[in-house]
């Protein structure tokens, strides 16, 4: 089946598991309903005959009760379950179609500075990490905006590349990992409170003492309670028992509130992180990459269970928002000051492996992302990621976020350094995009994920652009002086980085046409003195000029535009050679500037 078909089989599959779990629940609710009903009402009918008899009868009424909430509840979860399988698929379907926009689209990671980012529409609505993006848990949303800014070694981009083909055909197995985070909605949240917490130095440092101290103040006043109640004696016994417990829990307040403050709420969200684990302790591995990851969770005990331990000890901490309960849990036991206690043992015996710990998961969830991205796509190859400089050899390249029944595909073969590549062509004929297209399979491969195309060998390169420059009144900055910043960056970076990819879109269109072509041909030759490697597209026909000037540094390359009558239509298609046909009259035309003409009278 093609993808498309598969995720619609497996969207009708689940709709109908929990439609039918959707019915059973419905049966079990009735189902508890009249058995909770019955149970009372054959007590109080036989009570008055048979005391025995009624109580005999209640018993097992409440247990079949029991039992019956028990099914309910657990029918209840596997219902959503199926639901949440369901929407899963029906998303991706969607996705398939060109439409991803609702997933988490990473606005954080949005940075103007970053060398590519913002042009490429790494970040930010429609953006690639949109596309990509299936995690469920902030450590691995960072990791995969990690991944997309900074390219990975030569090696690990290997290893990348075999764990993706592996996951690639476990659906069901990567899908869980996603329901698993669905199933919470505050799995997405920031654990770094947490991390921090781990790194703190404890609250209470003379552990035995305190343990020991409040141990014998409740046995105290348990003892006390039940003297008072067995024998009779005045409640107002209690009362000093009980202030002396206040005043003491009083003193260790603040301490039990700063704590608290970083590691509370957080319960439900290390609940998430234990069930994911487990499922990837309880997988089965071939790749080395995979086997070692697992590996940090099985040392010693398991580590679901560890993080299944912490999240039951905030939980108990968490009752502290509920004062009707906290009141009487800390006068008595000292409930908190117990749960601290616990808290900073657990701290003591984990002390510097948590973050190793989400950071493995994170990394499962990131190479799920890209095994998915390779599932839906199946004509995606993984490309050749090699170490010799310059090589970009790209047959039927395309655009990644451009649907495939819209997207138009191109080639090139750019194999030296201190070259640069000029892209003529008229208004929207498709050279941004193709600079675009470049940057962000370049991107893809670097992260060791497949890239949209049917060949792609590309050198192991850091990606510069200046492509969207825009003024900003918050800094006083016009946009030819922060596209000037722009390119001064990346002349710093050509000075002493030899590895560079550069994507330079109509270099210095905030000044004169003059000043432009005099600044463009000295930025180009600058750059190619550097070696670098650049693909500059620019309406500026002059530039192509360049190539009779320097015949072994200078590529020519133009998209067309077709002209019948006044109407204009483009094949997006790239081609050798300059650019010959303009459109921007024809579109001033449309806009109802009239051109060739004497002024108006009115």
């Amino acid at each position: 089946m093609t993808p498309q078909e598969h995720y619609k089989a497996r969207v009708e599959e689940f709709r109908l598991q929990a439609d039918r779990l959707q019915k059973k629940e419905n049966r079990l609710s009735l189902a508890r309903l009249i058995v909770f009903i019955l149970s009372i009402g054959l007590f109080f009918a036989l009570y008055s005959f048979n005391h025995l008899l009624a109580i005999g009868l209640l018993t097992v009424g409440l247990i079949a009760f029991a039992r019956l909430v028990h099914y309910y509840n657990n029918t209840e979860r596997s219902r959503i379950y199926a639901r949440h399988l369901q929407t899963i698929n029906y998303l991706e379907g969607a996705c398939l179609k060109g439409s991803f926009f609702e997933y988490p689209d990473g606005s954080e990671y949005v940075d103007r500075v970053h060398p590519n980012s913002y042009d490429l529409d790494l970040f930010g609505h429609a953006s690639l990490f949109q596309y990509l993006n299936r995690t469920t848990s902030k450590p691995a949303a960072d990791k995969l905006s990690g991944w997309l800014r900074f390219p990975a070694e030569l090696a690990e981009i290997t290893r990348r590349q075999q764990t993706i083909a592996e996951l690639k055909p476990r659906i069901d197995w990567r899908q869980k990992m996603i329901t698993l985070g669905y199933l919470n909605k505050k799995a997405g949240s920031d654990p770094q409170s947490l991390l921090n917490w781990v790194k703190s130095t404890d609250f209470f440092p003379k552990r035995t003492r305190l343990k020991a101290l409040i141990i014998g103040l409740s046995a105290f006043a348990i003892v006390l309670m039940l003297l008072t109640i067995l024998l009779g004696l005045p409640a107002g016994l209690l009362i000093p028992v009980f202030a002396i417990n206040f005043f003491f829990y009083f003193s260790q307040g603040q301490k039990i509130s700063r704590l608290h403050e970083q590691v509370g709420r957080s319960s439900e969200l290390l609940q998430t992180y234990a069930a994911t684990i487990k499922m990837i302790e309880e997988a089965n591995f071939d790749t080395d990459k995979l086997k070692e990851l697992q590996q940090v969770f099985l040392r010693g005990i398991a580590v679901s269970k560890q993080i299944k331990r912490l999240s039951k000890i905030v939980s108990r901490l968490d009752t502290r928002f509920n004062i009707m309960v906290a009141v009487p849990l800390n006068l008595i036991l000292f409930w908190d000051i117990h749960c601290c206690l616990a808290l900073e043992k657990w701290k003591r015996n984990h002390e510097g492996i948590l973050a190793q710990w989400f950071s493995a998961m994170a990394e499962f969830e990131v190479l799920s992302c890209f095994a998915n991205m390779a599932f839906n796509n199946p004509e995606w190859p993984m490309p050749k990621v090699i170490q010799d400089y310059f090589v970009l050899e790209a047959r039927e390249i395309g655009h990644p976020l451009i649907p495939s029944a819209r997207r138009v595909c191109n080639s090139i073969d750019i194999s030296s350094g201190g070259k640069t590549v000029l892209v003529t062509g008229s208004n929207m004929s498709g050279k941004s995009t193709f600079l675009r297209t470049c940057g962000v399979n370049t991107v893809l491969a670097l992260a060791g994920a497949p890239v949209c195309a049917a060949a792609f060998t590309v050198s192991h390169v850091q990606v510069y652009s200046s492509m969207r420059i825009s003024d900003s009144l918050e800094d006083n900055t016009s946009s030819f002086y922060a596209e000037l910043k722009r390119l001064a960056a990346i002349i710093r970076e050509a000075e002493h980085n030899k590895r560079l990819f550069l994507l330079l879109d109509e270099i210095l269109r905030g000044t004169n046409s003059n000043d432009r072509y005099i600044g463009s041909v000295a930025l180009i030759k600058q750059l190619i003195g550097y070696e670098t490697v650049s693909v500059v597209a620019t309406h500026d026909l002059k530039l192509a000029d360049l190539a009779d000037e320097l015949p072994d540094r200078i590529d020519n390359y133009h998209f067309d535009v077709k002209i019948d009558g006044e109407e204009l239509y483009f094949d997006y298609k790239l081609n050798p050679g300059i650019c010959t046909s303009m459109n921007a009259s024809i579109l001033m035309k449309k806009m109802g500037i009239r051109i060739g003409t004497s002024l108006p009278v009115f």
